[in-house]
């Protein structure tokens, strides 16, 4: 069933990302199975291999049996211990530490620093979860607003229906001579000799004229040959 919850953006992803856990949890728990099962059931098939341990000498199919029991046993423990210890959120702890009863502590202590058992109100003690939840609605209704029943939505096709048409088939004509032209001589941001003012012309720098027109000649020279 898909998901349209309605409301602000921040509601709206908030409400996808819960639906999107509860689906990862259904698939995990379909495709894969309960890790608490998978090991009470292997524990089980251990413990009868143990009892005819006991009474004789196991074959060569229920040694290789016990043999692969274990190794599953192993794997599911594995799985169990990263599995609490992503839940007691703690990165310090290395693999293979196996230490459960610690990351249930973990886990199960933040849970009840996260609970709010009750609170009083108007001098009443409420203690009843579904209340609580109606006096913190209440509360933040007061503060921020009532709940809002519609999003602000943007319609591409009517947005861009207004659009200006623009005239994109000047791109492929070719360069006109007045374009080259000035493209070329305003390398360096130096003038064309026809542009060039008089007064540089008639500079007794002698040096910087003459790069002026060395610089100059070679834009003509390059000019000409793009011509």
């Amino acid at each position: 069933m898909e998901m349209t919850p309605e409301g602000c953006g921040a509601f709206v992803v908030a409400k996808k990302l819960a639906g999107l856990s509860e689906r990862l949890r259904r698939w995990a728990k379909v495709c894969f199975g309960s890790i608490k099962l998978k090991k009470l059931n292997l524990l089980h098939e251990v413990e009868k291999l143990d009892v005819l341990k006991e009474a004789r000498n196991l074959s060569l199919g229920e040694l290789a049996q016990e043999l692969h029991l274990l190794n599953s046993l192993e794997d599911i423990r594995k799985q169990e211990e990263i599995n609490w210890r992503q839940r007691s959120r703690l990165q310090w702890l290395q693999e293979g530490d196996e230490n459960t009863k610690f990351f249930h502590s973990m886990a199960n202590g933040r849970k009840c620093r996260n609970l709010i058992p009750g609170f009083f109100h108007e001098s009443r003690l409420i203690s009843n979860p579904k209340a609580v939840g109606r006096m913190f609605v209440n509360r933040f209704q007061q503060q921020f607003g009532s709940k809002r029943t519609w999003r602000l939505k943007v319609d591409l096709s009517k947005l861009l229906a207004h659009k200006r048409h623009v005239d994109l088939t000047g791109l492929d004509r070719p360069f006109t001579m007045i374009e080259v032209k000035d493209a070329v001589f305003s390398l360096g941001g130096i003038k064309p000799l026809d542009r060039m003012d008089s007064r540089s012309t008639s500079s007794t720098n002698s040096g910087r004229q003459s790069r002026t027109t060395f610089s100059s000649s070679v834009r003509i020279s390059i000019l000409e040959e793009l011509i």
